[in-house]
């Protein structure tokens, strides 16, 4: 007779894998929200089969997918880019 799969000793259960994002790494943030939209929230994960954390992502970048960050001088140190001379104007 084969245990309840409830009862099994030994065994833990593992939490639901979610797939990573081409390896980037998450930043935990606190948000503070209406009751209603946290009802929202809640309910349209549930829908979606998904988390809240994982439904935020997708709306946010939905909505951000049209701005884009440049950064220059000492900010661009580091990040891939050298740092570039502003234009000279042609008064001097």
């Amino acid at each position: 007779m084969q245990p309840e799969p409830g009862n099994q000793k030994g065994r833990k259960s593992r939490g639901a894998k979610t797939p990573k994002s081409k390896g980037a790494e998450k930043v935990k943030c606190s948000l503070l929200l209406s009751p209603e939209n946290d009802l929202r929230l809640t309910v349209l994960a549930a829908m979606r089969g998904t988390d809240r954390s994982g439904l935020i992502n997708t709306i946010l970048d939905e909505a951000l997918r049209g701005v884009v960050i440049s950064l220059r001088g000492s900010l661009a140190d580091g990040a891939g880019e050298g740092p570039q001379e502003e234009p000279q104007s042609g008064a001097a």
